[in-house]
């Protein structure tokens, strides 16, 4: 077999041509082919449009455009209210489909997806299943207290305080207070904070158990909103992004 040796000048060159086509190919199939890349892209994609500032729906949505912005402004109104205000929109696109083919690329029927770079950017998706103002009003939660907090804040707040803040603005009676009486026998039954903080164990099981604890987690912030209020909640930020222990500040 002849063995061709090939000039160390030709291997440069080629390494030169190899190194950003593969490089290209990467970046490529991470934006087509991963969740965080395919939401980044969206303002860019031919199959999404932009009906209002920072809202885009697959081209052929067949809601009525009109009545999804007034949903949201009614979401946001309610979040406003909350919080005391808003600061969540500079870095916030929502994304709105009805297409069931955008649902594997999406990878959410109904959720916030926060990338964290080169900047951080939260992306509220929801499906025209989910559509309504409860769901919206509970994403928005979610964008907002996430702008409120430092990424390094972000890391020490439980899953339970994430989505116990999230229903506090999401009214459905599946999630109710008589439901969490009902459920838990009055409380006999509750589901222990430390056994819902982190995602592996919020998001367990069938969507029953992952209900339950919803229920929970309404429960937990709604006695402690009654006990501090709005302002409780903000000073709470302010411990957390000042580094304070999450159990510290909570408790506090």
């Amino acid at each position: 077999m002849e063995i061709v040796r090939i000039n160390p000048k030709h291997k440069k060159n080629i390494l030169l041509i190899a190194v950003p086509v593969v490089l290209v190919a990467v970046v490529a199939l991470l934006l087509q082919f991963t969740q965080s890349g395919y939401l980044m892209t969206v303002p860019y994609r031919s199959a999404f449009t932009e009906i209002n500032e920072h809202v885009y729906v697959n081209k052929n949505y067949a809601g009525d455009k009109r009545d999804l912005i007034e949903l949201i402004g009614q979401a946001k109104d309610r979040v406003c209210e909350f919080f005391g205000g808003l600061s969540f929109q500079d870095n916030t696109i929502f994304i709105i489909y009805d297409d069931e083919k955008l649902m594997r690329k999406i990878s959410e029927d109904h959720g916030t997806v926060i990338i964290n770079f080169p900047s951080e950017i939260r992306y509220i998706c929801v499906s025209d299943e989910y559509l309504d103002l409860d769901v919206l009003a509970h994403e928005i939660t979610h964008a907002e207290l996430h702008a409120r907090l430092s990424v390094e804040a972000q890391k020490t707040i439980p899953t339970w305080f994430d989505e116990g803040i999230a229903m506090q603005n999401d009214y459905r009676e599946r999630y109710s207070e008589a439901q969490w009486a009902l459920q838990t026998n009055n409380g006999e039954n509750a589901v222990a904070l430390e056994d819902m903080d982190t995602p592996s164990k919020f998001y367990a099981g069938e969507a029953e158990d992952r209900r339950f604890r919803y229920v929970n987690a309404k429960h937990e912030l709604g006695e402690w909103m009654t006990s501090h209020g709005q302002r409780g909640l903000l000073e709470l930020l302010e411990k957390l992004n000042d580094g304070t222990d999450f159990n510290t500040a909570y408790g506090s």
